[in-house]
This record gives C-alpha cells, sequence and structure tokens, in this order.
C-alpha cells in the first residue's frame, strides 16, 4: 500500500484547473460516494429497522482550493449549463507514482479571496455526475 503525502496531486477539469493554463492548486478534498436507503420497516417488523440499497450512488463533490487568477472568469463553467466536463484526478502515490481517478461534473459555485500580504486564494466545488472510474 502505497502512503504519501499529498504533493504532486493534481487535477485536471477542462480550461479551468489544472495544466498550464487555468488556476493552480493547493488542496483538494472529496466529499466520498454516498448511497441512500429506503426505509423498508413494516407492521410485522420486530427488533432492527429494516433498510433497501438504492440501486444507484450519488458520487460526491470534489472540492479544489486554488491560487486565484483573476484574469481567469470561472463563471464561464458556472453560466454554460449544458456542458458536463471530464474531472480528472491525480493522487500522488509513493514517490513520482499517482493514481488516476476520473469522472464527468458541472461547477457548481465559485468563492475567491484577496488579502494584504497574501496569495490570493479561492474554491471551486465540482459535482460529480455518472460514475467514477
Amino acid at each position: 500500500m502505497a502512503v504519501d503525502i499529498g504533493q504532486g496531486t493534481q487535477i485536471v477539469f477542462g480550461s479551468l484547473l489544472g495544466g498550464t493554463a487555468g488556476f493552480k492548486l493547493t488542496g483538494l478534498s472529496w466529499s466520498g460516494v454516498e448511497r441512500a436507503v429506503a426505509d423498508a420497516t413494516h407492521m410485522g417488523t420486530s427488533g432492527g429497522k429494516e433498510y433497501v440499497a438504492s440501486e444507484v450512488y450519488d458520487p460526491g463533490e470534489v472540492s479544489a482550493e486554488i491560487l486565484f487568477d483573476p484574469a481567469i472568469k470561472p463563471w464561464t463553467s458556472l453560466t454554460n449549463v449544458s456542458t458536463t466536463q471530464a474531472v480528472e484526478v491525480r493522487f500522488a502515490a509513493g514517490g513520482t507514482t499517482t493514481q488516476l481517478w476520473s469522472a464527468y461534473g458541472y461547477v457548481t459555485g465559485f468563492e475567491a479571496g484577496s488579502q494584504m500580504e497574501d496569495m490570493q486564494t479561492g474554491s471551486v466545488p465540482i459535482k460529480l455526475s455518472g460514475s467514477d472510474t
């Protein structure tokens, strides 16, 4: 099992995140996968409640913490709701090795801030859609 620090983790989301064009990543979090359950408890149930798992799952949301570049206008990814884009996350996995996770998603928001004598930072949440691979 490769255990590593986060240095070297990358995200690519269209022209907004990753590569030489776009925001520079400083942190990344993923809400994780969730599967809904339906309460199947009935009048004949005794003891613990009964549940049935949904046949589909929610792939979650990736939130990218970034260095904000005011020349890049992220709201273009928010105003075009018909476009889902590929999301690739390359997690550091022991030195120069990376593990690639991919999905499709939509930018659902954007926040940015500027502090005196500090880097301009922001947050870009991406709602994943469909299956993760």
